[in-house]
């Protein structure tokens, strides 16, 4: 792992702490064990997300690219399985939004990181 996987993953603690105070502070109907479930969640997908990313990365522009791409995409599937699964089980339709709104704040912010890091530096 380099310096960039670092700050991406610092990134993902500001936003997983950023969640855990809306459930702190009431703006969150959920309880702080819902909310930990959905943070855990979303580090375990963005731990796998960085590892594609970021292990035995290559300087070739196109393998990147194709990296990416295999980290977006797992990281949607992830996503809406998971959420899935939780409708199907009958669970509160404010942890469903809850934990996609985390995997929406997730994605956005480090498709910006990433593609900032590109156009400044032609690298991840």
């Amino acid at each position: 792992m380099n310096k960039s996987a670092l700050r991406l993953g610092s990134i993902y603690l500001v936003i997983f702490v950023v969640f855990y105070l809306f459930t702190l502070l009431g703006f969150s109907n959920l309880s702080c064990s819902d909310s930990l479930f959905c943070i855990g969640t979303s580090a375990f997908i963005g731990l796998i997300g960085l590892l594609i990313l970021y292990v035995k990365k290559e300087a070739d522009a196109q393998a990147d690219t194709f990296r990416l791409l295999i980290m977006i995409t797992v990281q949607l599937l992830s996503f809406l399985s998971i959420c899935l699964a939780l409708i199907y089980t009958n669970q509160p339709n404010q942890l469903v939004i809850h934990l996609l709104a985390l995997a929406l704040a997730m994605i956005v912010v480090q498709t910006i990181y990433i593609a900032r890091r590109l156009k400044a530096t032609n690298e991840f």
